[in-house]
C-alpha cells in the first residue's frame, strides 16, 4: 500500500469547533460521548468518540480536547470537540437540547481556532505525553498534567491508526513551530492518506443519524470505551458488541471502470479522472451466473478520490470470501472491489 505524500507533512483541515465549559462539562459530556471523560476530564491528551442519537445512530465522529491552558490553571473545564464543519450547528443543537440546567456553556468557536493533522516517519514525535514535574506538581490535584516543551497545547497521537500521526488543534492566528523536516500538504492529500489506511471521517463517510458505531469502525479504532457507564445511545451500541456480529464495515474500496483488468489491489492512480458518485449511492453484487445485479443493495459508497474511496459494504462482498464484483448503481460503467486493511480482525463465522 503506497500514499501520494509519505513525507513528514502537515496539512489544515475544514473543520469546526463546538466548546463546552463550566462545572459540570465533564459530568455533561460524559453522559453524551462514547468514550471516557475521566481520561481527559484533567487535561492532557484529547481523545476520539461519538456522539450517538438515542437508538445508537451517530451524529457526528470527534475529537474531544481538553483546553488545557484551563484545567491546569485550575479554572473551569472547557472541552473543544473538533467534528466535520457542517457538523458542528446539528451537534450544538443536540447537546444543547440536553444541557437542562447544567452549568455548562455551549458554543460554537469554529472561527477561533484552526485544526491540523500531522504524519509521516517524525509524526510520534511531536506528541509526548503530559506529565506533572517540578515542585509545582505537587499542589496540583491528581491525575493533572502539565505541559512539555512541544510544538502546541491541544492535540494526541490520533488512535484510529499509527500511521495518521498526530491531531492538533491552534488558535486561529497562530502559527505552530514544527520541525523544518515538516512540508505544508493540501487536504486533499491529507484524505487520500486516511482514505489508503482505510479511516473514515467526517459526513461523507459516517452518515448522520444513520450510520452505526461499530459498522463504522469506532470500536476499532479506540472511539469507544465499552466498561464506561450509561451514555446516550448505549444501548443498541453495547449489545451489538456483547453478540459479537457486525455484517457490515467501511473498508477501502478501489474504483475502476466496467471492461478494466479487475484490480488486485489497493492502489493509487491519480489519471483516474471519472466522476465519482455521491456519497451514500447503493453498491450492489454483480451475480456471476446471468450478470444481473443483485436486488438488495450490498453496501454504500462514502466518498473517494480518483480512483480509491471508502465503502459501507457487508463483509461477505468485502475481500474475505470469494472475490465479489461490485457495481455502483448511479455511476455507469464504474465498479469497485473492497479491499480490507491489513489492521481488520477476521470475521467471525455465524453459526
Amino acid at each position: 500500500m503506497s500514499t501520494l505524500n509519505t513525507a513528514n507533512s502537515f496539512a489544515r483541515l475544514q473543520r469546526g469547533v463546538v466548546r463546552v465549559a463550566g462545572a459540570d462539562a465533564a459530568k455533561f459530556l460524559q453522559g453524551l460521548m462514547t468514550n471516557q471523560i475521566a481520561k481527559i476530564e484533567r487535561g492532557g491528551d484529547g481523545l476520539f468518540a461519538a456522539f450517538l442519537t438515542a437508538p445508537g445512530r451517530v451524529i457526528a465522529d470527534a475529537f474531544v480536547h481538553p483546553r488545557n491552558a484551563s484545567q491546569i490553571a485550575g479554572k473551569e473545564a472547557e472541552f473543544l470537540i473538533d467534528v466535520d464543519a457542517r457538523a458542528a450547528e446539528p451537534l450544538l443543537k443536540h447537546l444543547k437540547k440536553y444541557a437542562l440546567r447544567a452549568k455548562i456553556s455551549l458554543d460554537d468557536v469554529s472561527n477561533e481556532y484552526q485544526v491540523h493533522q500531522a504524519w509521516g516517519p517524525q509524526a510520534a514525535g511531536l506528541w509526548s505525553r503530559f506529565v506533572p514535574r517540578g515542585d509545582g506538581a505537587k499542589s496540583l490535584p491528581v491525575g493533572s498534567v502539565v505541559p512539555r516543551d512541544r510544538a502546541f497545547e491541544i492535540g494526541l497521537k490520533d488512535p484510529r491508526h499509527p500511521d495518521l500521526g498526530v491531531r492538533y488543534l491552534l488558535p486561529a492566528s497562530a502559527k505552530a513551530s514544527l520541525p523544518s523536516t515538516f512540508a505544508e500538504a493540501s487536504e486533499l492529500e491529507y484524505k487520500i492518506h486516511r482514505i489508503l489506511n482505510g479511516i473514515p471521517e467526517g459526513m461523507d463517510d459516517i452518515f448522520p443519524n444513520v450510520s452505526l458505531p461499530l459498522e463504522s469502525n469506532f470500536d476499532l479504532m479506540g472511539g469507544v470505551d465499552f466498561r464506561k457507564g450509561c451514555y446516550l445511545g448505549q444501548e443498541l451500541t453495547i449489545r451489538t458488541y456483547h453478540i459479537g456480529v457486525t455484517r457490515k464495515r467501511i473498508v477501502p474500496v478501489q474504483i475502476y471502470r466496467e471492461g478494466d483488468d479487475v484490480p488486485t489491489q489497493l492502489s493509487l492512480d491519480t489519471s483516474f479522472s471519472e466522476p465519482l458518485p455521491a456519497s451514500t449511492t447503493d453498491i450492489r453484487a454483480l451475480t456471476k451466473s446471468d450478470g444481473t445485479l443483485s436486488k438488495r443493495e450490498v453496501g454504500k459508497f462514502c466518498s473517494g478520490v480518483h480512483n480509491i474511496g471508502l465503502a459501507l459494504v457487508r463483509l461477505e462482498h468485502s475481500g474475505f470470501s470469494p472475490e465479489t464484483d461490485l457495481v455502483l448503481s448511479d455511476a455507469k460503467g464504474l465498479r469497485v472491489r473492497a479491499f480490507p486493511p491489513s489492521w481488520f480482525p477476521s470475521p467471525v463465522a455465524e453459526e
